[in-house]
């Protein structure tokens, strides 16, 4: 499709009394890759949160949220704008259902929303994963990494327009984190996803080139703001 995957103009949340996250602007088409390695406690986190409307944001003036060309309002069902085909989420650790095996767990988007994966698909998936001896275990007796392997399959599966990250490779063996990085990056490159990667250990890497999201810290009227935005000329912050 034309247009950008992800569309957002003053996206924010009050997490507190005076402390406030905001995605000033950010616009990420398919095949994009877009790093935000702003420090610990920034607010990265709350930020993915608010683009996948995981988080429910405090209605700032002139706000604009479109995930793959439909509009995120407030009340909206998610799976209206966030099925598997448009986002994709791996967390830092790993979300899978306990009482679910691993192939389980994997088609579990897909299967909620009625759809079905590709064959080829998610038999290249599972085969360059390493899943395939896997499939029938359940999440306890997987290993950390194995277990964040099945996330990120879970998550590629219907093929994402968008594919959110968290800190992915965080809780890995850091024998691991450049492997497993680069299956990221190459399975979301065949999948012709935009990928969005929080993370404070991105100056290495596959994803060492990748643009940087810009992020601010100012405070207005006794509220401390941490601002992201896709370097452009902001005439007017329309939030405060």
């Amino acid at each position: 499709m034309a247009g950008p995957v992800v569309h957002i103009r003053n996206l924010g949340v009050r997490l507190s009394r005076n402390f406030a996250v905001v995605i000033e602007s950010l616009d990420i088409c398919r095949g994009e890759r877009l790093v935000m390695d702003a420090p610990s406690g920034a607010g990265k986190s709350t930020a993915l949160g608010l683009v996948c409307a995981a988080i429910p944001d405090s209605g700032f003036p002139d706000r604009v949220h479109q995930i793959n060309g439909r509009d995120v309002c407030p009340g909206l069902p998610r799976e209206s704008f966030a099925g598997p085909e448009a986002l994709g989420f791996v967390l830092q650790t790993n979300s899978l259902v306990p009482f679910l095996t691993a192939q389980e767990n994997l088609r579990l988007p897909l299967q909620l929303t009625t759809q079905r994966a590709q064959p080829e698909w998610e038999r290249h998936l599972i085969e360059t994963l390493g899943l395939r001896r896997l499939l029938g275990h359940l999440p306890s007796a997987l290993s950390v990494g194995q277990r964040q392997r099945v996330s990120i399959a879970r998550a590629l599966l219907g093929m994402p327009a968008l594919l959110l990250l968290d800190e992915p490779v965080a809780s890995l063996d850091p024998a691991n984190v450049g492997k497993v990085e680069h299956l990221i990056a190459q399975l979301a490159q065949e999948a012709g996803s935009a990928v969005l990667l929080a993370s404070h250990q991105a100056q290495s890497g596959v994803f060492s080139d990748a643009p940087r999201l810009r992020c601010d810290v100012l405070e207005h009227d006794g509220v401390h703001y941490t601002l992201f935005n896709r370097p452009v000329a902001i005439s007017q912050r329309a939030w405060s």
